[in-house]
């Protein structure tokens, strides 16, 4: 859906635009959020997230806006912004914190070690590495159904297949994934 197709929707009927571009672009939305808060949030903190995005989105662009670019890009921006202002608030409580007080110890208290941090995202990065080394579409199908938890209905109409075959696609992904993890496991 193009930019200008989006402003004539809206000047004839809002509703059904507003209803069109979430339905294409909430994916890329909540990808966009999930990526920045992973770490932090939660399921819910997520969700809220992508909401407000969509609903700054609606506010924001209408038919009369000065904006002229394309409306990709003015989603994206918002649910970067979103995202990162949305971390600050989160993260913020979940810092490290450190006090002296008179005579007692300094404290620095944590829920992690950063040494644990450290391998979970080496071990990240070296899983999504295998993922990605899987080409397409089984990248894709293994990240949508394990990453995002969607169907293999859901996953079928995006990668354009039947749901058996996505399934199918998944066992013989997960396979030659296994495989590869466990290379990179005997390599170390």
């Amino acid at each position: 859906m193009t930019d200008q197709q989006v402003r004539e929707l809206l000047k004839s009927s809002p509703q059904t635009a507003h209803r069109l571009v979430f339905n294409e672009y909430y994916s890329y939305v909540y990808t966009i959020v999930f990526n920045r808060l992973r770490s932090c949030a939660s399921r819910e903190d997520i969700d809220e997230c992508v909401s407000d995005v969509f609903s700054d989105v609606f506010i924001k662009y209408n038919s009369n806006s000065a904006y002229s670019g394309d409306i990709k890009g003015f989603i994206a921006f918002i649910a970067k912004r979103r995202s990162i202002d949305m971390f600050r608030r989160l993260c913020s409580k979940k810092a490290d914190t450190l006090s002296i007080d008179g005579d007692e110890a300094m404290q620095l208290s944590s829920d992690e070690r950063v040494d644990e941090l450290a391998e979970r995202a080496e071990t990240g990065h070296a899983l999504l590495d295998a993922v990605r080394s899987l080409g397409e579409p089984d990248s894709t199908i293994i990240i949508q159904k394990y990453y995002y938890g969607r169907n293999s209905a859901d996953i079928a109409g995006m990668v354009g297949m039947k749901p058996a075959a996505v399934r199918k696609r998944t066992s013989r992904a997960m396979d030659k994934l296994k495989k590869l993890l466990t290379d990179i496991g005997e390599g170390r």
